[in-house]
């Protein structure tokens, strides 16, 4: 005669709670592994749009209209400031303000595609009271902020955007100073040879 003994509840309930437990990270465990499977696949498809996109670069920029590829043909020459002369005024406009202006002189051979100037206000004894920077070529010519390259051996004069009081007794306070920030040359593509 075989005799079965019953199970305990407390051995019943721990048998399920870890069953339980069992078959949940066992789910868990599937989830994890499909997600990675799936998060892996698209991993490889974004590097792989990623590498067609970098390879046909080339092609998409000579693709472009002239006035959009130029603008990405462009290398920093901060070398090249010693070819421009950069002046910075204070002017009073028609209506009793005091504004700066700039005059911008290239006198290399190289059109400017990009030039910001920094500029100070600065009181009698050189304390400054405003600074901002200014884009005075930019390599496309738009609207008043985009003014376009500067081309060799040309004078570009730009009335500043900023604007002080009446002129009086400011201007004879004021003083200007100026830095250039950085400089843009274009270089010509030279696969068209």
């Amino acid at each position: 005669m075989n005799v079965q003994k019953r199970m305990s509840p407390f051995t019943a309930l721990f048998i399920g709670i870890f069953g339980v437990g069992a078959m949940a990270i066992a789910g868990a465990s599937c989830i994890v592994l499909l997600g990675m499977r799936i998060a892996d696949n698209r991993i490889t498809d974004v590097l792989h749009l990623a590498d067609d996109t970098i390879e046909g670069l080339p092609e998409l920029i000579n693709s472009l209209p002239p006035a959009i590829g130029d603008v990405l043909n462009d290398r920093r020459a901060p070398e090249y400031a010693a070819d421009l002369d950069v002046d910075v005024a204070f002017a009073v406009d028609e209506s009793g303000r005091l504004r700066p202006v700039m005059t911008i002189k290239n006198n290399g051979s190289e059109v400017v595609s990009m030039l910001a100037v920094r500029v100070a206000a600065l009181l009698d004894n050189g304390m400054p009271v405003r600074e901002w920077t200014e884009v005075v070529a930019t390599p496309i010519a738009i609207e008043n902020e985009w003014r376009g390259p500067l081309m060799p051996n040309a004078t570009r004069h730009v009335v500043l955007s900023r604007c002080y009081g009446h002129a009086g007794k400011i201007l004879s306070n004021l003083t200007p100073a100026h830095e250039i920030s950085e400089v843009r040359v274009w270089q010509q593509d030279d696969t068209s040879g």
